[in-house]
Parts: C-alpha cells; sequence; structure tokens
C-alpha cells in the first residue's frame, strides 16, 4: 500500500473527517473513504485503474 501526502481546503478536511467518523465508526477510516471516492471518480471517467 503506497502513502502520500494531500493538501484539501478546511471545509473539505473537516467534510472528510466527520463523514469518516460517521459512517466508518472511526476517524481513521480517511483513507478508506478517499480510496472510494477516487475509484468512483475513475469509473465515471473511464480511467483505467494500472496494477
Amino acid at each position: 500500500m503506497a502513502r502520500t501526502t494531500l493538501t484539501l481546503s478546511d471545509p473539505i478536511m473537516h467534510t472528510l473527517r466527520t463523514h469518516a467518523a460517521k459512517s466508518r465508526n472511526s476517524s481513521k477510516a480517511q483513507s478508506d473513504v478517499v480510496e472510494d471516492a477516487l475509484r468512483e471518480y475513475f469509473e465515471k471517467y473511464n480511467i483505467e485503474i494500472e496494477d
């Protein structure tokens, strides 16, 4: 599993933390939420996910 650093606006970061804590019962689930969102984005725009 790769690691990266992202710079997000304060409102987006707050929303991510809140959503991850509520939907996944953990504030540490932020990576899962971001990965799911990116996967949906790639699929929507027919971008192949490389191995």
